[in-house]
């Protein structure tokens, strides 16, 4: 690791290119170094060049935020923290764990004897997954020739005059 230079014996260029506030940007840094990335990884992921990572992470702001963050994380290992951390939300833990039962489910009522229980859980199933049925109207329209039209007049006439006839 590099020997880090007080803040009196850097040159005055370098000091006036170090930052005077905190940026998410500057936080994105902190969180990368202290989760052990290389300086040169920091750079390629934030997009800024390595010399500008150098110089934000020796700026004495820097230093301070990255030892209080430091700080923070190692007392909430001590206090056992971590674990509540890397376990996650229990409630969506149970629920991913309930939707694997629900998914079983399905697939026993998939396999059932009623055609209609298996088509709706399909349905559902391909709902569930992106597939849903289209329910675009389609409009069809049918040209009628004057021959077919001729033809559809006397069997109308017929069935009315039969009606009448026999009523």
């Amino acid at each position: 690791m590099p020997t880090v230079k007080p803040q009196e014996l850097k040159a005055i260029s370098t000091i006036d290119l170090q930052p005077d506030k905190m940026s998410s940007k500057i936080q994105l840094i902190i969180a990368m170094d202290i989760a052990g990335f290389s300086g040169n990884s920091i750079s390629e992921a934030t997009g800024l060049c390595v010399s500008r990572v150098s110089i934000i992470r020796n700026s004495p702001m820097y230093m301070q935020e990255r030892e209080r963050k430091w700080n923070d994380l190692s007392s909430q290992v001590i206090d056992k923290k971590s674990g509540l951390i890397a376990a996650g939300d229990p409630v969506e833990a149970r629920l991913k764990k309930l939707a694997m039962v629900a998914v079983e489910k399905y697939a026993v009522l998939l396999d059932g004897k009623s055609e209609f229980v298996q088509k709706s859980t399909a349905d559902s199933i391909l709902d569930r997954s992106g597939y849903k049925a289209k329910t675009d109207k389609t409009i069809v329209s049918v040209e009628v020739t004057e021959k077919m039209a001729d033809r559809f007049e006397r069997v109308l006439t017929r069935s009315v005059t039969h009606t009448v006839e026999s009523g």
